[in-house]
């Protein structure tokens, strides 16, 4: 038989093996489509102060921020500065307006969720404000003695606030992956420099427990319902006692461009790697 001649009967089947290859490839690469979806506070929307904002500016999320950075086919990002687990379930009334709950981004088909949560709903913008007013006044902070007693409290509330969120965002994406991130911290144990100069010894080591602590419990949380914890390895060594190119977060974010008392571009950069190389 020449070669070039089929017989007609295999003419069919062949069509037919190599259309069932070609569909079994193109629902490969539909079931490999990476559909993200990032929620979370300032730790996740705010990057470079210079850098553009999405809209609404209220949120500060900036065009260099982590979730801008991670790998995927269709990014939604709805993180928003000021961000607690209520602001993410439901929705948030602010000076220009009301903001839908974060949770309404979320789809069936969302396959990657991130969720930068807990800071605030424990106090962080109370100790930021307690740090930038002794920057202002050049008297040393007191913030563990004004703050402690009620942080402890919400401290010890927040597992239980953060399971309703992880169920709720099971209920809207089943198929989701989660990857839960944790707080860069400002101060690491035992490292002095000029920045620190108006932060007692006593708020140091009260600082570097706290943030020790809110990613324990964002990490304990993770794994109740099996999401991913990530903190870049070495993070410690990028507090705001490095020189201000390898900070990744900083306190007064003069010489970072950074908002005060939140990561660096840097730091969104290698929060976004971390991710990625999960």
């Amino acid at each position: 038989m020449h070669p070039r001649l089929l017989p007609v009967a295999l003419v069919p089947a062949l069509l037919l093996t190599a259309c069932g290859e070609e569909s079994a490839e193109v629902g490969e690469e539909a079931s490999t489509s990476v559909n993200y979806v990032a929620l979370g506070d300032s730790y996740a929307s705010m990057g470079s102060r210079s850098a553009a904002l999405d809209e609404p500016p209220f949120c500060l999320r900036s065009a260099d921020n982590y979730p801008s950075q991670v790998t995927a086919d269709q990014t939604t990002d709805v993180s928003c500065q000021g961000a607690v687990v209520e602001t993410i379930l439901g929705p948030r009334t602010t000076d220009t307006g009301t903001l839908p709950p974060q949770v309404d981004a979320l789809t069936p088909e969302t396959t990657l969720v991130t969720l930068s949560v807990g800071g605030n709903d424990i106090g962080f913008g109370d100790i930021s404000a307690c740090i930038l007013r002794a920057a202002d006044s050049g008297q040393p902070t007191d913030c563990a003695a004004e703050l402690e007693e009620r942080i402890r409290g919400e401290l010890a509330a927040l597992p239980a606030e953060l399971d309703e969120l992880y169920r709720v965002i099971g209920e809207r994406s089943p198929e989701a992956e989660i990857v839960a991130t944790g707080y860069l911290p400002l101060v690491a144990a035992g490292v002095e420099c000029p920045e620190l100069s108006l932060v007692t010894p006593a708020d140091r080591e009260w600082a570097v427990a706290l943030t020790s602590e809110i990613n324990a419990v964002v990490e304990e949380s993770a794994q109740r319902h099996d999401a991913t914890f990530v903190l870049p390895e070495g993070a410690e060594n990028h507090t705001v006692c490095a020189p201000p190119e390898q900070r990744w977060a900083d306190i007064t974010g003069v010489a970072t461009d950074a908002y005060p008392l939140h990561p660096t571009a840097t730091g969104q950069a290698a929060m976004a790697r971390a991710i990625n190389e999960r």
